[in-house]
């Protein structure tokens, strides 16, 4: 799985980047090679705004496709584009189960090493004066977007179960785009094999 995420991450990283930059300070914690990066799920702190409620959630979700947004408050670009992702996000709400709970889910997120480090009341603000209306939080330790090598903003990624990326966008991209991504995560993931399908190793060695 690894090898699959860090070649599709190769390959979009060698793109022009519009956008916000990441500060060059974040995402070095692994840069000596001696602490082993942590893997999903990863928790993340949700605020109270439109769309979201406080408490905290699982980046990936259990059984669902979750389409990841790190995106940075004060960034011309990652405000402008939560409009696209709520067009996105719209039209999948006619085809597919879509919310907390469905088959896919949208899950935007700060980090307070990189820009701005807005409290969870001014980023309520913020996502309510861009009329986000999603899960929203934040990636206290930066540790998901390390794992996802997100180096500007905003950044889009579609998700499987695993955490596996299919699909992912910095600086901005469209609508139509976003539910291409989606859907291809979405067709991962119902061929991914049933953990409960799997042989019973134990019994297959008897007899």
């Amino acid at each position: 799985m690894g090898v699959r995420r860090r070649t599709l991450l190769a390959a979009v990283g060698a793109s022009a980047v519009a956008g916000c930059l990441e500060d060059d300070a974040a995402g070095d914690s692994d840069a000596d090679g001696t602490d082993e990066p942590e893997s999903p799920p990863f928790e993340v702190r949700t605020v109270d705004a439109p769309g979201s409620e406080a408490g905290a959630t699982s980046v990936p979700g259990s059984e669902q496709v979750t389409f990841l947004n790190p995106t940075r408050t004060l960034c011309p670009t990652s405000e402008g584009l939560i409009e696209t992702i709520g067009d996105a996000r719209a039209d999948l709400e006619s085809r597919y189960d879509v919310g907390p709970d469905g088959d896919v889910r949208f899950v935007s997120l700060v980090d307070p090493r990189s820009g701005p480090d807005p409290t969870e009341d001014e980023l309520a603000d913020w996502w309510d004066e861009h009329d986000g209306e999603w899960t929203v939080g934040i990636d206290e330790d930066g540790t998901i977007n390390d794992y996802y090598e997100v180096r500007g903003f905003p950044t889009v990624i579609a998700l499987d179960a695993d955490g596996e990326a299919h699909w992912r966008d910095t600086g901005g991209t469209g609508a139509s785009n976003m539910i291409r991504g989606i859907e291809r995560a979405l067709e991962a993931e119902s061929e991914a094999p049933d953990p409960e399908d799997a042989p019973d190793d134990a019994n297959e060695s008897e007899g």
